[in-house]
């Protein structure tokens, strides 16, 4: 902690940045890392809406803290794809969260968790707060007819705690006036 006070200390008052917490005690799945990404729509009249799909990344590599190679650690599909063990466990490192469920009914049946209930509604509370938090900065130029996608990533640890890692943006698109008669 110290060495991280002592970095910011050195910076200009002006500068920003961010400080993320490892979670070094994920929940894993066959003794590997996943993380789960979620899609979220916003319009220019800021309805929100969230895409009931969203899926499982796996690593390629048993989870080890002490193992520094990203393939243990990082999960998205951009640097996965290029390791040697990428497709070997799931093609394409993802599975649905009917799988995710069916696994955590099977490790931890005194639970009796709902994917649902337990799990997608405190993502759901995550997205509602991080939306509230940015949306006087969505549409700046008030256009009409835009919309915004946004990849959520989540993930769990062992004690079942949703933890949100990071919000993606995707380019801003402009659906047609379409009018079908």
């Amino acid at each position: 902690m110290q060495s991280i006070l002592n970095f910011l200390g050195s910076k200009s008052l002006n500068s920003q940045w961010v400080v993320q917490k490892y979670v070094e005690k994920p929940l894993l799945y066959h003794k590997r890392k996943f993380d789960i990404r979620v899609w979220v729509l916003v319009t220019n009249k800021n309805e929100v809406f969230f895409y009931k799909h969203g899926y499982m990344r796996t690593s390629s590599s048993g989870y080890d803290t002490k193992d520094q190679n990203n393939y243990v650690h990082l999960t998205n599909n951009c640097l996965q794809k290029h390791g040697n063990n990428y497709g070997v466990f799931e093609e394409g490192n993802t599975l649905s969260f009917q799988t995710l469920e069916e696994y955590l009914r099977q490790e931890y049946p005194k639970y009796e968790i709902d994917l649902e209930k337990h799990i997608i509604s405190r993502f759901k509370d995550f997205i509602i707060d991080s939306y509230l938090a940015w949306k006087k900065n969505l549409n700046p130029y008030k256009r009409k007819n835009v919309f915004e996608l946004f990849g959520y990533d989540f993930l769990i640890d062992e004690d079942l705690r949703v933890w949100l890692i990071e919000v993606t943006s995707y380019e801003r698109s402009v659906f047609l006036n379409y009018r079908h008669d």
